[in-house]
C-alpha cells in the first residue's frame, strides 16, 4: 500500500491534543457533609471503574475517527503490480483510428468522436508528469511527438477523418518504435471499431515491456454495397470499336440485393448501365460494353445509388485513346512489308530507319518497335530496347533469314526477355495451326473462325523456348510461332519466321497486318486507371519527360504541385500523400492552355467491408497476445485507467470508518451507562 499524499499524515501529531485532554482532566468530585446518609438513599452514585472504562472506550473512538480522516486525506492505495514508472513519468502512445469507417454513428454518435472522448478521458485520468503522442492512420507527423497533457488535447482536438488505411499490426510496429526509445512505464492504446480486415494479428509485435490495451467501439451495423474496382479487358483501344470494361462490386450485407443498377459515365454523359443480382457477403464481375467517338484522354466515373457509406459508390478513372500510334521500323533489307502496313494507314505515325543510324532518343516516343531481319544486334542496341520495352513499348522482332542466331545477337537479345533460342533453324515444313483467339491481338480480328482456316506456311521456323510468356500462334507440332512475354510495363514479341520468300509466306498472308497493327497498340494505354488517395509512390503517367517545373495537378477544388520526376524518360509525379479527395485531376503544365494528361484517384476499398471483430473474436485475440481489453463508455474508461493506475483507492473507505467511529462515539455517549442505583 503507498499514500498518494503522505505528507497529510504529518496531522497525525494531533492526536495528542485528544490525548492530553482525556488523560488530563483534573476536574473532581466534591465532598459534601451530610447529617445523615439516609438523605442519599435516592441518589444514583457514578462508580469510579464504569466512568474510567466509558471515557477510555470515547478517547478510542475518537482517536480512530481522526486517524482515518487523516488517512482520507493521505489517500492510501493498494498497488495492482509495481509498475516501472512508480518513481517517474510514463509514457503514454494512443492510435485513435480517423479512418473513414470512423464516420459511421454508434451509440454515442460518430465513432471518431467517440474514440476522441475516451482518448481525452485516459489523458485527464493520467499523472501530470506524463508525456503522451498521438498516432493517427494517416500517420500525422506533428502528432506523434510525445507532449504534456494540454497540447496532446489541442492535438485531439484537431483530429479528421482520413482516406487513409492501416492495418493494426503496423500501428503497433510504430508504437513498439516510438515507445522503445522512451524510458520509464510505458503504455499503448489502440482506440477503434477494429474492423476484421485490418484488426487480425498474426503475432503481436509489440516489445513485452509495453502494457497495451484495446478498446473497441462498436457502429451500429451498417450495411454496404461498394464498387471494389474496374480495368479494361483489352489493352488495345481503337475509336469507333468497341471497348469492354470490367467491373468488380461487393455486398457487404446479409441479404441478397436484386436488380442493382451500375452506371458508366464518360465526359459527364451516360454511355452504359449494367443490372445484376449479388448473393450476401459476396462479389461479382459485371462487363459493360461502350464504344468512344474520338481518342485523347477521357475522364470516366461508375456510379451505385447511394447507401449509408457514400464514398465508395462512386469510381473514377481515367485513360487516353491514341489519335496517332507511332511505330518505327528498323531494318538491314528492302523488305516492303511493314511499310505496306504502316506507311499509309491513317492514325500511324511511321518511319524507317536502317540499324546503323538509329536515334535512340526518339524510342520514348514511339508505340512500336519492329526489328525487321537486322543482320547485328549490338549491345548498345540491346540495352535500349530492353529499356523502351520495360517503359510500356511492344518490341516485333522478325529474325534476319541469312545470320545465325548467336552472330546476329538474336540469342542474346531474347535472353533479356526470357526466352532462348535454339541455334539450328528448323526445316521442317510446317502450318500454324493454332491462334490465341482470347490474346488482345488476335481478340475481335475474326467475325467467325472457319473449321478449317487457311494460316500460314512456312519451310524454316526458330526454335523458340520459353518459360513464361503467351504463345499468341502455334505451329503444327506445337511450338511457338509468335511469342509474347510481358517484360515491365510492355511487350516483347518474336516471330519464329523471317520476312523472306524463303522461310514461308507469312509476310503476305491476311493474318501479317492485323498482327502487327493490334501490336501496335498494345502497350499504348501505359498508366493505371486510377490511382489511390493518400498515395506516396510515385505516379506514371504516360507522358514524355520534358521540365520539372510548372507542372500542376487540379481539380475543381484543389491546386497541387507534385513532385516531378523523369524516369527514363517517363514523366512521373509524387503526390507525397496530400491527395485525400477522390475525383478527376488534370495535369496542368503553365506553358500550355490545356491539360496535357488526366488522373483519377480513388479511396482504399479495404475499410467498404463495415463488418468488425464479434466480442468473441475480440476477446480472444485479446487474450491470445496479453492485451487487455476494453468496451464501455469513456467515464468508466477514466475510472478504469484510474485504478489501474493507482491502484484500488481506500480514501472512500477511510471516510466510512470515520462516521463509523463517530456514531460509536455517540451510542458510547447515549446508552452507556455507568450509574449504581442504592437503597437505604
Amino acid at each position: 500500500m503507498v499514500w498518494l499524499y503522505p505528507q497529510f499524515l504529518w496531522a497525525l501529531l494531533a492526536l495528542l491534543v485528544p490525548i492530553a485532554i482525556h488523560l488530563f482532566n483534573f476536574r473532581r468530585y466534591k465532598r459534601i457533609e451530610f447529617s445523615n446518609v439516609r438523605l442519599l438513599t435516592q441518589i444514583n452514585r457514578q462508580t469510579k471503574t464504569g466512568n474510567q472504562l466509558k471515557k477510555y472506550l470515547i478517547l478510542a473512538s475518537r482517536l480512530l475517527a481522526f486517524t482515518f480522516l487523516v488517512f482520507a486525506f493521505a489517500q492510501p492505495v493498494i498497488k495492482k503490480e509495481k509498475s516501472s514508472g512508480e518513481n517517474g513519468k510514463t509514457s503514454i502512445s494512443l492510435y485513435i483510428d480517423n479512418s473513414y469507417s470512423m464516420n459511421l454513428s454508434g451509440e454515442e454518435g460518430q465513432l471518431l468522436e467517440a474514440a476522441k472522448n475516451r482518448a481525452r478521458a485516459i489523458i485527464n485520468a493520467a499523472s501530470n508528469a506524463d508525456e503522451f503522442n498521438i498516432i493517427t492512420t494517416d500517420l500525422n507527423a506533428s502528432f506523434m511527438h510525445f507532449r504534456g497533457k494540454q497540447a496532446t488535447l489541442e492535438n485531439i482536438d484537431k483530429i479528421k477523418l482520413s482516406v487513409s488505411t492501416r492495418q493494426i499490426s503496423d500501428i503497433l510496429e510504430i508504437q513498439n518504435r516510438l515507445l522503445k526509445e522512451r524510458s520509464g512505464e510505458k503504455l499503448s492504446f489502440i482506440i477503434s471499431d477494429f474492423q476484421k480486415k485490418q484488426s487480425t494479428l498474426a503475432k503481436n509485435p509489440l516489445d513485452s515491456n509495453i502494457r497495451q490495451t484495446w478498446i473497441k467501439l462498436e457502429n451500429a451495423g451498417h450495411d454496404n454495397i461498394s464498387i471494389d474496382t474496374c480495368y479494361l479487358e483489352s489493352p488495345v483501344l481503337q475509336v469507333g470499336q468497341n471497348i469492354t470494361l470490367v467491373v468488380q462490386v461487393s455486398n457487404y450485407t446479409e441479404n441478397p440485393v436484386e436488380n442493382m443498377t451500375l452506371e458508366l459515365w464518360i465526359d459527364n454523359k451516360p454511355k452504359g448501365i449494367a443490372n445484376f443480382n449479388l448473393q450476401p457477403y459476396s462479389n461479382d464481375r459485371q462487363n459493360i460494353n461502350f464504344t468512344l467517338e474520338s481518342g485523347g484522354y477521357h475522364r470516366c466515373e461508375l456510379k451505385l445509388p447511394g447507401d449509408n457509406i457514400a464514398i465508395d459508390d462512386e469510381l473514377f478513372f481515367a485513360f487516353s485513346i491514341n489519335r496517332n500510334y507511332k511505330v518505327s521500323v528498323i531494318s538491314d533489307n528492302s523488305e516492303p512489308y511493314a511499310d505496306a502496313v504502316f506507311s499509309d494507314n491513317p492514325g500511324f505515325i511511321y518511319k524507317r530507319e536502317n540499324s546503323g543510324n538509329i536515334n535512340y532518343s526518339d524510342f520514348k516516343n514511339l508505340d512500336l518497335i519492329v526489328l525487321q531481319g537486322i543482320s547485328q544486334i549490338n549491345t548498345g542496341l540491346q540495352s535500349e530496347l530492353k529499356k523502351f520495352v520495360q517503359n510500356g513499348g511492344t518490341l516485333f522482332v522478325f529474325p534476319n533469314a541469312a545470320s545465325g542466331i548467336s552472330e546476329s545477337g538474336l540469342d542474346a537479345l531474347c535472353a533479356n526477355f526470357g526466352i532462348q533460342v535454339a541455334e539450328l533453324v528448323d526445316n521442317t515444313p510446317l502450318k500454324v495451326s493454332q491462334l490465341e483467339l482470347e490474346h488482345p491481338i488476335y481478340k475481335n480480328v475474326f467475325e467467325k473462325v472457319p473449321k478449317n482456316p487457311d494460316y500460314p506456311t512456312l519451310s524454316k521456323t526458330l526454335n523458340i523456348q520459353s518459360v513464361g510468356g503467351t504463345a499468341i500462334a502455334r505451329l503444327a507440332n506445337g511450338k511457338p510461332f509468335i511469342q509474347n512475354n510481358s517484360f515491365g510495363k510492355g511487350n516483347f514479341i518474336l516471330c519464329a519466321s523471317a520476312t523472306d520468300k524463303t522461310w514461308g509466306n507469312f509476310q503476305n498472308h491476311a493474318l501479317f497486318p492485323p498482327t502487327l497493327i493490334k501490336s501496335a497498340m498494345l502497350g499504348a494505354y501505359r498508366s493505371s486507371l486510377y490511382q489511390l488517395c493518400a498515395t506516396t509512390s510515385a505516379i506514371g503517367t504516360g507522358l514524355p519527360y520534358e521540365t520539372e517545373t510548372g507542372i500542376t495537378l487540379k481539380n475543381e477544388k484543389i491546386v497541387l504541385v507534385p513532385e516531378v520526376i523523369n524516369s527514363d524518360g517517363e514523366m512521373l509525379l509524387n503526390t507525397n500523400g496530400e491527395i485525400e479527395t477522390q475525383g478527376h485531376y488534370d495535369i496542368l503544365r503553365k506553358d500550355r492552355d490545356s491539360a496535357i494528361g488526366s488522373i483519377a484517384f480513388n479511396i482504399n476499398r479495404n475499410e467498404s467491408d463495415t463488418r468488425t471483430l464479434t466480442i468473441e473474436e475480440f476477446e480472444k485475440q485479446c487474450d491470445n497476445f496479453g492485451i487487455e481489453e476494453f468496451q464501455g463508455s469513456a467515464e468508466k474508461l477514466s475510472a478504469e485507467f484510474a485504478k489501474n493506475r493507482r491502484g484500488i483507492s481506500l480514501w472512500k473507505w477511510c471516510i466510512t470508518f470515520v462516521l463509523f467511529f463517530l456514531l460509536i462515539e455517540i451510542l458510547l455517549i447515549r446508552f452507556f451507562k455507568t450509574n449504581a442505583k442504592l437503597s437505604a
